[in-house]
C-alpha cells in the first residue's frame, strides 16, 4: 500500500527530502553502512534471523537537474527469502549516505522505495542505494529568468512627429547572468530593440524611444508587460483669426497700433511666436503660450521714420495699408491777383501726392482755382465768393500746375492774396 505526503498525493513507498541531507553529506556525514541483512551468522556463531534482502535496481529521474528542480532516486528491494524482513535503504552522494529508510518486505517480493528533493550546491554527483549505481547527476545553477519591474512612459501626450522614452527596471531573479532583450511594444507591434547583461541577483535599468509619425491612441508595452496608453495628436497651431489696425494715415513720426486675435486651433498647448511684418520683414515679434482652443489678442505699437505705403501683416494675415506722409509747406505768401489775370504755381510731383491749397482775398473778387495734370486733366476747378480751398490727391507723376485765377471784370476788383499751399509725400 502507498504511502502519501500530508497533502494526500501518492508519493510511492517512500519519499525523503534530499535537500538538507545533501547540505550534510557534503558537509561530512557519517557512513552508517549497510542492508538490512544477508542471512551470515554473527559473532556467537548463530544463524541471523534476517532474510537475504538486496538492492536490485537503482536509477534517477534526471541526469541533469537545477538547484531549484527536485531529484527522485528510486531503487528496487527484494527479498530472497522465504520469510518478512526489514532493509535499511541508504541513499548515497558520492559514497557519503545523505539519507536512509527502513523498507518491510514481504517474503519472495519486491518492495520500491523513492528518494526527493533539491540540492543546495551545483556540481556533479555519484548517486547509489546501498552500493547500487542510481547515475551520475549534473547539478547546475538555475538559468537567468528575468522580471520587468518598474515601468514608465516619460510623457502619455505628444505632438505628431516626437516620440516618448520607456523606462524600466529589469531584475534577474535566475541563478545565472544572462542577456536581456527589452523589446518595446506599440499596439502589440515591436518597434525597439535593446539588450542588457544582468548578473544573476541583479538589477539594471533599460530606456527604449519611439516616435510617432501618426496621430491616435497608441499602447504602449514592454515585452509583456503593459505600460500605457500615449495619445498623439496635431501639435499646437497658431492660427490669426483677425487682424486691425487704429489709423491707416499719418505723418512720420507718429505711431499706429497694430493688433492680431490669435488662436490655438491645434490639439496640444504650444509655444510660438507672432510676428509682425512690414512690406514682408519681420519688424515686431511676440513669443505666446497657449492651450486648445485659448485665444489671445497681441498689440503691435509700430512707428514709421519714412513716408510711404507699408503693407503689415500679422504671420502672413494681411493687416491694411498704412500710408505715412511727410508734409510741407510748398508756397506761403501774399500776391495781389489784377482782375481777369491769374497766378500760377507749378510742381513736379509723384504719383498719390496730396496737395492741399488755401487762397483767400477780400470780397468782390471772384476766385477761381484749377488744378491740371501732366495729361491736362483738370483734378480740381471751381470757385468760391471770397476764399478757395481744395484737396487733391495726384494720379500721375509729372508737372503739376496749380491756377488761382481772378475773374472779375473791374479794374477795381483785383485783389490781394493770401495763399498757401502744403504738400504731402508717402
Amino acid at each position: 500500500m502507498d504511502e502519501r505526503d500530508t497533502d494526500g498525493s501518492a508519493i510511492g513507498r517512500r519519499r525523503v527530502l534530499v535537500g538538507t541531507a545533501l547540505a550534510c553529506g557534503l558537509a561530512g556525514c557519517t557512513d552508517r553502512g549497510g542492508d538490512g541483512g544477508d542471512g551470515e551468522s554473527d559473532e556467537g556463531g548463530e544463524s541471523d534471523p534476517r532474510p537475504p534482502m538486496a538492492v536490485i535496481e537503482a536509477s534517477v529521474s534526471a541526469t541533469t537537474v537545477t538547484t531549484d528542480e527536485t531529484l527522485e532516486v528510486s531503487a528496487t528491494i527484494e527479498n530472497r527469502g522465504d520469510r518478512e524482513g526489514t532493509f535499511h535503504a541508504e541513499l548515497r552522494m558520492d559514497d557519503v549516505i545523505v539519507d536512509t529508510e527502513a523498507v518491510t518486505v514481504a517474503p519472495g517480493a519486491e518492495e520500491r522505495v523513492t528518494f526527493s528533493g533539491k540540492f543546495a550546491d551545483a556540481g556533479e554527483y555519484a548517486v547509489s542505494v546501498n552500493g547500487e549505481p542510481a547515475g551520475t547527476v549534473v547539478v547546475e545553477l538555475p538559468p537567468p529568468e528575468f522580471e520587468v519591474r518598474e515601468t514608465a512612459v516619460d510623457r502619455t501626450t505628444v505632438p505628431i512627429g516626437e516620440g516618448i522614452e520607456v523606462t524600466a527596471t529589469v531584475a534577474n531573479v535566475g541563478g545565472r547572468a544572462g542577456t536581456f532583450t527589452a523589446e518595446l511594444r506599440v499596439d502589440g507591434l515591436s518597434v525597439a530593440t535593446r539588450e542588457v547583461r544582468i548578473e544573476a541577483g541583479t538589477e539594471e535599468s533599460v530606456t527604449l524611444a519611439h516616435e510617432f509619425t501618426g496621430p491616435g491612441e497608441y499602447e504602449v508595452g514592454l515585452n509583456e508587460v503593459a505600460v500605457g496608453t500615449v495619445r498623439v495628436a496635431p501639435p499646437a497651431a497658431f492660427e490669426v483669426t483677425a487682424t486691425a489696425v487704429d489709423r491707416r494715415l499719418i505723418a512720420v513720426g507718429e505711431r499706429v497700433e497694430v493688433t492680431a486675435t490669435v488662436t490655438n486651433v491645434g490639439n496640444l498647448e504650444g509655444r510660438d511666436a507672432i510676428e509682425l511684418e512690414r512690406d514682408g520683414e519681420v519688424i515686431e515679434r511676440r513669443e505666446e503660450t497657449l492651450a486648445p482652443t485659448e485665444t489671445v489678442t497681441v498689440h503691435f505699437p509700430v512707428g514709421f521714420a519714412e513716408p510711404g505705403a507699408y503693407e503689415l501683416s500679422v504671420n502672413g494675415v494681411g493687416v491694411e495699408t498704412v500710408y505715412v506722409r511727410e508734409c510741407s509747406i510748398a508756397v506761403s505768401e501774399t500776391v495781389t491777383v489784377e482782375s481777369r489775370s491769374a497766378k500760377t504755381y507749378e510742381f513736379d510731383l509723384k504719383e498719390n501726392v496730396d496737395v492741399a491749397i488755401a487762397a483767400t482775398t477780400r470780397e468782390g473778387v471772384d476766385p477761381t482755382l484749377t488744378v491740371v495734370g501732366p495729361s491736362g486733366d483738370p483734378l480740381i476747378e471751381g470757385t468760391t465768393d471770397s476764399a478757395v480751398r481744395g484737396t487733391v490727391t495726384t494720379r500721375e507723376a509729372g508737372r503739376h500746375e496749380v491756377r488761382l485765377d481772378n475773374d472779375a471784370f473791374l479794374p477795381w476788383q483785383s485783389g490781394t492774396w493770401a495763399v498757401e499751399i502744403e504738400i504731402c509725400t508717402w
